[in-house]
Formats: structure tokens, sequence, C-alpha cells
């Protein structure tokens, strides 16, 4: 049985606001204060702890009294947490017990979901100050299954190569799950996005970088701008190659099982192949 907890971390964030408000804080008193009553964000590997904090938090903290209410009366979900778990072990073929925890915090706005492992247990930090979706609680669960059953680290020290993986991974388990939920066929709607564009071209100039692990990479192709100069490169990139291998009669299970250590140049093959055979058409306009 798997040992699923949650916790939260909004109370001391709370707390942090409300001394920061009644004080109106100046921003280095506010900074003062949200290290000692809060203090929690993600630290990207090769960064100090408070590089990007204060930052960030100047960035965010008019915003916040816009979701105050939203973060004092937020409620967890077990059940639906619990639920979603055992669906994506299903459909990835996993029996193996998961120890997680899904701790809610505040982050800032622009703050991604984020995995951490301890030993065997693993941690999904997830933000709530902005609206999500049970679609993106899925591809998060997704990413944890995953790395239980390929062995892959739940870390942002992994290759580009991985992180293409595991996220075309995500978004079709999550796909597929949604779809046979709501007996629809759920379209995530690439056409919207700039990088839709040009999928050749986006394919190319990946691979140059699929074994990168610098954090200035993994952002650059998935929110900042990659190397054909659009945003979620890597995501795009990864749901393309996703489908390219179940066309071709992989199952999602089979494609999860694959190993940490075998997922770099299975990807690099793949990517090849699936240009090699001109499988990207370019959109006309």
């Amino acid at each position: 049985m798997d040992d699923l907890k949650c916790k939260q971390m909004l109370d001391r964030f709370l707390t942090f606001y409300d001394n920061a408000s009644l004080e109106n804080a100046s921003p280095e008193r506010r900074f003062e204060l949200w290290k000692h009553y809060y203090g929690f964000t993600f630290v990207p590997p090769g960064y100090k702890k408070d590089q990007l904090a204060r930052e960030m938090l100047d960035y965010a903290w008019d915003k916040y009294s816009l979701v105050y209410e939203k973060i004092k009366y937020f409620e967890p979900d077990p059940i639906n947490l619990s639920e979603l778990l055992t669906k994506v072990k299903q459909m990835l073929h996993v029996t193996k017990p998961i120890d997680l925890t899904v701790l809610y915090f505040v982050g800032t706005f622009e703050t991604e979901p984020f995995i951490q492992q301890e030993n065997e247990r693993y941690t999904l930090c997830f933000p709530v100050e902005v609206d999500w979706s049970d679609y993106k609680i899925v591809q998060e669960l997704t990413r944890v299954v995953h790395c239980v059953k390929s062995g892959l680290a739940p870390s942002h020290t992994r290759t580009l190569a991985q992180l293409i993986f595991q996220e075309g991974l995500a978004l079709h388990t999550t796909q597929q799950l949604k779809a046979s939920e709501e007996n629809a066929e759920i379209e995530l709607l690439w056409k919207h996005e700039k990088c839709s564009k040009e999928p050749n071209r986006i394919m190319m100039n990946l691979i140059p970088h699929l074994k990168r692990t610098d954090y200035e990479a993994l952002y650059s192709f998935t929110k900042g701008t990659g190397a054909s100069g659009y945003e979620k490169e890597a995501n795009y990139a990864g749901w393309i190659l996703m489908q390219h291998l179940l066309d071709q009669g992989n199952s999602l299970n089979d494609l999860a099982a694959i190993p940490k250590e075998n997922v770099d140049k299975f990807v690099e093959k793949s990517l090849y192949l699936l240009l090699n055979r001109a499988y990207l058409t370019q959109p006309q306009d």
C-alpha cells in the first residue's frame, strides 16, 4: 500500500505576509521577515540560497494580496491524490508501494512544482498561488511514478534528454488517463504555442544540447527561450517524440521501463530516426 501524506507550509507563509504587511516593511526588511518566518524556495543547482529568492519575492509581492484568501482557505484533497496516484501506477504497470509526501507551499507565480527524494521517500512540492487543474497534478504524479519505475533521479541535475523523455511521458500519460475518464479525446493545444510552427528546426537544434545538465539549459528549453527562440521547446519535443514512439507500437508502460542509464542514447537515436524519416511536416501558414 502506498504511503501518501499531505503537508503544507501555508501557515508559515501567511505569518510572514501578515507581519510584513503590518509593518509596511521595506523590501530589505520584507526579505528578512521572509527568511525568518518562511524561507522556502527552490534553489537551482549552482545558485546560492538567497541569490534568486530576493528578486522573486520582489516580483511576486504585490500579487500576493490577490490570492491571500485562496492561500488561507486552501484545503488539500488526499483522497483525490491517492486515486490519481493509483491510476497512474496502473497505467504504467507499477505495483511497488510508493512513499510520497505532497508538500503545498506558496511560490512566486512563476514557480513550477518540483520533486525531491530522501532515501526511498519522494516529496512533491506543489505551489498553490496559481490555479492548477488535475492535468498538472497527474503530470507531476507521473514523474514520481516514472522515477520509481526507471530509477531516474527526481532532480534538476538530469540531462536535457531525460527531461524531454519524462515530459513526453507525463503529457501522454495525462492525456490518456483524462481521456479515458471523460470518455473523450483530450487535445493539448500545441497549436496555440509558437514552438509548434517549426518542429523540424526545434528537433535539430535540440540534439547538440541533449547531454547538458546545467540549470540554465534546462530552464531555457522549458520556461525560457531555447535554441530555436521559442518557449517550451523541450516540452513540445517530448510530446512529439513520445507520440512518434507510441505510433511505432510502443506502450507507455514499456517506455517508462527504460532504465535511466539508457534514456540519453534512446532519446538521441529516436530523434534522429524521427527526423530521418521526415516524420514531421512543417505547418503551412
